[in-house]
């Protein structure tokens, strides 16, 4: 059984569920607010539906290529005009990247204060 993710776009299993309410410090990266600063965790688009058009691990291959890898800094830096989507992301306080919310819905992510 899936139900509605609170957060957007995907979907999530009674497991997923279960885990993120254990650990209530990891939320995806589309959720960050402008200007905070997190942590990457973890890289996964088990809790996603497929409808982007991508084989199963693509996305998840394209996001660690662009170098969302764990223990990655991550800063919103820019949310788009229209239903804030797409968001520029800077990575390593070196590297801007823009991606949908959507993907950005497979990164969980740790607060920095």
């Amino acid at each position: 059984m899936f139900y509605k993710s609170p957060l957007g776009c995907g979907f999530l299993s009674k497991e997923d569920l279960t885990h993120a309410s254990s650990t209530p410090e990891l939320f995806p990266l589309s959720s960050l607010q402008k200007g905070e600063r997190a942590e990457v965790v973890q890289v996964t688009e088990k809790h996603l539906r497929n409808n982007n058009g991508l084989p199963e691990g693509e996305l998840e291959r394209r996001l660690l290529e662009m170098g969302f890898v764990e223990g990655t800094e991550v800063t919103l830096q820019h949310e788009g005009f229209i239903k804030k989507d797409p968001i520029a992301v800077l990575l390593r306080v070196c590297s801007l990247v823009a991606i949908r919310r959507h993907e950005a819905q497979a990164i969980l992510v740790r607060k920095i204060s």
